[in-house]
C-alpha cells in the first residue's frame, strides 16, 4: 500500500485535473483562447523557474534529459493546450476530457514497440479496439450546428492523446531523475514558446478580464500547472503505471459532472455511450497492465 503522502497525493492530483476542464472554459468565453492558453504558460514558467532557482534545484545538464523535457513540454503544454483551449469554444469542456482520457490506450499500443517489456496483451487489444470505437463515437457526438469547427476540434482532440502517449514514454524513460521542478519548468518554457506564434495572432482580439476569468487563470496557473504538472511526475516515479491509469477513470467523470452542474453543459446518451467505452478500455488497460515500475506510466491529462 502506497505511503498516506503519496495516497493523498494521488487524490489531490484527481481532485485538480478534473476541474482545470471547467476552468479553461470560463477563461476561452473572456480572452481568445491561444492568448489565454500562452498567459499560462508564460505564468508557470515564471514561477517554477522561480522555485528552482530559490530552493536550489540544479536545472539537468545532460542534453539528452534537455531534450527529453522539452519534447515533453512541447507535447504537454504546447500543443495540446493550443488544441485544448481552442476547442473549449465548441465542445463542452467535460467532453474534452474524455477524448484526454484515451492517452493510455495509446500509450499501451506505442509502449509494445518502444519500452522493453511492456507487450500488448489480448485483454489490452480488446482495451484499444474499445477505445477507438468509442472515440469514433464521440468524434461525432458534438452537435455542429452549422460551425465545422466543433467537428474539426473533435478529430484534433482525438488525435492529441497520441502526442500525451509519446510523452509520456519519454517521461517514463527519461526524466525519472533529477528535481521535478526544473524538469516540468523546462517543459513549460518549450510550451510558451510554441503558443508564441499563435498567440500572437490572436493579440489584437479583445479580452474581458473579469473577477471570474482572473480565478479561473490563476487555478489554471497555481494548482493545475504549478502543483498538478510537478505532482504528476513525482507520483508516477512512486506508482505503478496501472494505477496513474486508473485515474483517467475517474477525471472525465468528474469533469462531466462540473461541466454540467457549474457551466450547464449538455450531456447527450452519445457522449455518455463513447464516455463509456473509453473508461472501460482504460480500465482493461489498467488490469492487463499491471507490470513492473519500469515501465512507462500513463499520465492523467497532463494538459490540464
Amino acid at each position: 500500500m502506497p505511503p498516506l503522502a503519496v495516497s493523498a497525493g494521488y487524490v489531490l492530483l484527481i481532485a485538480l485535473w478534473g476541474s482545470t476542464w471547467a476552468a479553461i472554459k470560463v477563461g476561452v468565453e473572456a480572452v481568445p483562447p491561444f492568448v489565454f492558453a500562452f498567459e499560462r504558460a508564460v505564468a508557470v514558467s515564471i514561477i517554477l523557474v522561480g522555485l528552482s532557482l530559490a530552493m536550489r534545484h540544479p536545472f539537468p545538464r545532460d542534453r539528452r534529459v534537455i531534450v527529453s523535457a522539452i519534447v515533453v513540454g512541447i507535447f504537454n503544454s504546447g500543443s495540446s493546450w493550443a488544441i485544448i483551449f481552442w476547442s473549449e469554444q465548441y465542445v463542452p469542456s467535460g467532453l474534452v476530457s474524455v477524448f484526454g482520457a484515451s492517452a493510455p490506450i495509446w500509450t499501451a499500443l506505442l509502449a509494445h514497440f518502444l519500452i522493453r517489456g511492456d507487450r500488448l496483451s489480448a485483454m489490452k487489444v480488446l482495451g484499444l479496439l474499445l477505445g477507438l470505437a468509442g472515440i469514433g463515437v464521440l468524434v461525432g457526438a458534438p452537435d455542429p450546428g452549422g460551425r465545422p469547427e466543433a467537428l474539426t476540434a473533435s478529430v484534433l482532440l482525438a488525435l492529441m492523446p497520441v502526442t500525451w502517449s509519446i510523452g509520456s514514454i519519454l517521461q517514463a524513460r527519461e526524466l525519472r531523475h533529477g528535481s521535478p521542478l526544473p524538469l516540468v519548468a523546462i517543459g513549460t518554457c518549450a510550451g510558451s514558446l510554441f503558443l508564441l506564434p499563435f498567440a500572437a495572432a490572436q493579440a489584437g482580439q479583445a479580452a474581458r478580464w473579469d473577477l471570474s476569468t482572473a480565478l479561473a487563470f490563476g487555478y489554471l496557473v497555481f494548482l493545475g500547472s504549478c502543483v498538478g504538472l510537478v505532482l504528476q511526475m513525482w507520483l508516477t516515479r512512486r506508482l505503478r503505471p496501472t494505477t496513474m491509469t486508473l485515474a483517467q477513470v475517474v477525471i472525465p467523470a468528474q469533469a462531466l459532472l462540473i461541466g454540467a452542474l457549474a457551466l450547464g453543459e449538455t450531456i447527450t446518451w452519445r457522449m455518455v455511450a463513447g464516455a463509456a467505452l473509453v473508461v472501460v478500455a482504460v480500465a482493461l488497460n489498467a488490469v492487463a497492465g499491471g507490470g513492473s515500475r519500469s515501465e512507462p506510466a500513463p499520465v492523467a491529462s497532463p494538459a490540464d
